[in-house]
């Protein structure tokens, strides 16, 4: 055998020999001692820290500044005041809504029945026109001018014009006088 494969014959036979099984130990004690409950990867840090070269490679872990439990559980109580008070609030504007709605409906009710009795008003003038028309204009001027000023000029301002002139034809000439000028300016 030459030299040179003498050499890597010593090689060959350190790394199956000696490295491979030591490289296996290591690895199979640092799993045993894991499952076992010992940080290893963290004492290898610190003992890879204090060799001089390897120090160089591996990053210093820095300390952990201690938590502030308390300041948390302010942060928390303050926290919790808030929602209730946001809570308490969304519950007040629920109620300001649900009450707002309910005047809402009874308004709507409200415009309705007047809606109702404005129609209701309209058809009764509607009758009382054609009634005044339906009978003589003597008669009608009789009836009218016993009403008050207001509800003459109503009642009259709903029949048509040839009947309003007749019945204004009969009635006393300073209550026709009134309510010509009344008839005029509305």
């Amino acid at each position: 055998m030459t030299e040179k494969e003498k050499s890597y014959s010593k090689i060959q036979w350190f790394f199956l020999v000696i490295f491979i099984p030591i490289v296996f130990t290591a690895i199979l004690a640092g799993v045993i001692l894991s499952l076992l409950g010992f940080n290893v990867i963290e004492k290898a840090k610190n003992v890879a820290a204090n060799v001089p070269i390897v120090a160089d490679y591996v990053a210093p872990e820095e300390e952990e500044e201690p938590v502030d439990v308390a300041a948390y559980e302010q942060t928390i109580a303050e926290q919790q005041a808030e929602m209730e008070r946001l809570q308490s609030e969304l519950t007040r504007k629920e109620e300001e809504i649900s009450e707002l709605e309910m005047e809402l409906v009874q308004l709507a009710e409200s415009q309705t029945i007047e809606r109702e009795l404005a129609a209701r008003e309209e058809q009764e003038l509607e009758d009382i026109a054609k009634t005044y028309e339906a009978m003589s204009a003597k008669n009608a001027a009789a009836i009218i001018s016993e009403l008050p000023i207001e509800e003459a000029l109503l009642h009259i301002s709903q029949v048509s014009i040839d009947v309003r002139a007749d019945i204004l034809g009969k009635m006393e000439s300073d209550l026709a006088a009134e309510m010509m000028s009344r008839l005029a300016n509305s």
